[in-house]
């Protein structure tokens, strides 16, 4: 790096890097660039054009559909904070990450943000039958009482609450407290993925990184010369038809494919699809 250019950090273990409330301390040095960067881009979005900001919405610690890419939580606890502190009210999108896909149960608890509201779906049924369920602050919620019909939210409820939906989510959400990897003393689902085999699979030549978290694991695979990489990209389409003649259903996104077990899957079940995958990203 040249002179004067900010070290990239490292940590020693995945709980250093997700302890928030340490590395928010004022004299961390990544804090302080996020919170700069963070103000900078804040004042010019509320700035231009006399533009209000209605409200921040994030996908929180992991983002799915954009490639499984694993964010800061430092970052999005310091951009909620911010946002928060101008009156921004900040939404979670946890349709994909809530519900013990990441380990707890809301990704909240990673970004230690308690958001003003959230949205959940998914898991929250076992994918039995569709469902979802917006959570509001008692604040947000005040906000629409009134006399009047039009001091109401007023929107689409064809599926609100509906029996089979409710009861399949009652189901599921005891269920999952009785996982083969449940983490009593936490209140979460422990890490499916064995760490040694992670590592092990991170280093292949044919792999770019991995991300592992919860009941999901990403690969990142390399990219061929020539290749422009991202979501575009069709590195693997190989892999993933050698996966599935083995029984092992990954989905691509771009040059990255994943694993995503269910919170009831036992450890001996995602080491063996972890099993097929390196034998798979092995062979020429």
């Amino acid at each position: 790096a040249g002179a004067g250019a900010a070290a990239v950090p490292s940590w020693a273990s995945r709980a250093e890097a997700f302890d928030v409330a340490a590395r928010a301390s004022p004299g961390n040095a990544t804090a302080a660039l996020y919170r700069a960067l963070i103000e900078r881009r804040l004042d010019e979005a509320q700035h231009r054009d006399g533009r209000r900001l209605g409200a921040l919405m994030i996908e929180p610690v992991l983002h799915g559909a954009s490639g499984m890419l694993l964010v800061d939580p430092l970052f999005q606890h310091l951009l909620a904070a911010a946002c928060r502190a101008r009156g921004v009210p900040v939404i979670f999108d946890e349709v994909f990450v809530g519900i013990y896909r990441l380990g707890p149960c809301s990704a909240a608890s990673i970004l230690q943000i308690r958001p003003d509201i959230a949205c959940y779906a998914k898991l929250l049924t076992g994918g039995v039958v569709p469902m979802s369920v917006t959570l509001a602050s008692e604040e947000v919620f005040g906000e629409f009482l009134g006399e009047h019909k039009q001091d109401s939210l007023l929107h689409g409820h064809s599926y609100t609450a509906h029996p089979v939906g409710c009861q399949a989510a009652l189901t599921a959400l005891e269920a999952y407290r009785h996982a083969p990897n449940w983490d009593a003393a936490r209140g979460c689902v422990a890490d499916c993925w064995d760490e040694r085999r992670v590592d092990e699979l991170s280093h292949l030549p044919a792999v770019a990184g991995v991300r592992a978290l919860g009941t999901v694991c990403a690969i990142e695979l390399q990219e061929p010369a020539g290749g422009g990489g991202g979501y575009m990209s069709t590195a693997s389409a190989r892999v993933v038809a050698r996966l599935r003649a083995q029984g092992v259903y990954v989905r691509p996104l771009g040059n990255v494919v994943y694993l995503m077990c269910s919170p009831m899957a036992p450890r001996a079940a995602c080491d063996r699809l972890l099993r097929i995958t390196m034998q798979t990203l092995r062979e020429p």
